[in-house]
């Protein structure tokens, strides 16, 4: 068989490398993305992590005075006597029963409170307190109370215990439990730290900072025309 002339093999060699560059060339164009100039595109940057957010921090007086609290005694009393003390136009003297004993109260409650609003009925009171006199009257508890002012002047409300209680029923914080070691008196700065946070709090409970009083039976609360906020 004649061989083809040696121009013509290289016709068809050049035909092939021609054919080969073309193939070549169609399948890095598909693999290379349009406008990269034959460099890969460059990989998207992740976006930044944000940090974890940091939970809100109380006030530092508002953990002293729930600390302050567990060195306080407060116990559901009921009055079983209340008589005015000579020579004063404020004060009350008091019997109370706070749970198997009785307690003598002087309280400045003759301006606000009439007399047979208290007899028999059940407060809340501070048990560790030192002893004091007032108006040569002696003094073994506080009563508390939260009050207002309006245009008539100062209205004073006692706190009112939940249903159910019953004297001798200890009051503490609410998400806690009753103090097992409260001292048997506490100091007098120990509860000014603690007096300065009672307040009315939200739904007319009576609160340490924010944190609602509760005996076993419920919430320690204010009669309602007592506002959110008020002092105790």
């Amino acid at each position: 068989m004649p061989l083809p002339p040696a121009s013509a093999s290289v016709a068809l060699l050049d035909k092939a490398i021609g054919q080969l560059d073309a193939i070549l060339g169609a399948t890095t164009a598909q693999a290379v993305p349009k406008g990269s100039k034959g460099q890969a595109a460059p990989a998207k940057a992740a976006a930044p992590v944000p940090p974890p957010a940091q939970p809100a921090q109380q006030p530092a007086v508002t953990h002293e005075a729930h600390a302050l609290y567990q060195k306080a005694l407060l116990k559901v009393a009921r009055v079983l006597e209340v008589e005015e003390v000579p020579n004063s136009d404020k004060l009350y003297k008091l019997a109370v029963d706070v749970g198997g004993e009785q307690r003598q109260v002087c309280a400045g409650l003759r301006q606000f409170v009439p007399r047979e609003q208290l007899q028999g009925r059940l407060v809340v009171a501070v048990c560790n307190l030192k002893p004091a006199k007032l108006a040569g009257v002696a003094s073994e508890a506080m009563l508390l109370a939260a009050d207002r002012e309006d245009a008539s002047g100062r209205v004073v409300r006692m706190l009112e215990p939940p249903p159910g209680s019953q004297p001798g029923d200890q009051v503490f914080l609410e998400g806690g439990a009753p103090s097992t070691d409260a001292p048997k008196q506490v100091k007098g700065e120990v509860w000014k730290g603690v007096a300065s946070a009672l307040n009315v709090a939200k739904g007319h409970k009576a609160s340490v900072a924010g944190v609602p009083l509760v005996t076993g039976k419920g919430a320690v609360t204010v009669p309602s025309d007592i506002p959110e906020g008020a002092s105790i």
